[in-house]
């Protein structure tokens, strides 16, 4: 999961979304679905940005390649927060 600011235009949150698929299949993962939830209410500020656009990703990486994934989308400004979470 990972959440964008709202004030985003659509092309660059649809270019964020790009950049994740892109990270994950270049590095030999699968992305089953990325698909937005909305645009919701933070608990509480993030970077003065009160509002943010969820996105759920369910993917299938290395346990390796996962930390390098972490550390793209920290890396990446358009992304507020991220979580990665494994699956059973």
């Amino acid at each position: 999961m990972f959440i964008v600011p709202a004030s985003l235009d659509e092309e660059t949150a649809a270019a964020t979304q790009e950049r994740v698929r892109t990270y994950v299949s270049s590095r030999g993962g699968e992305v089953h679905s990325l698909e937005p939830w909305g645009r919701r209410r933070l608990a509480f500020p993030i970077q003065r940005h009160h509002d943010g656009v969820y996105h759920i990703a369910r993917i299938s990486l290395s346990a390796e390649q996962t930390i390098d994934l972490e550390r793209a989308l920290r890396l990446n400004e358009q992304v507020l927060r991220h979580l990665i979470v494994r699956a059973d």
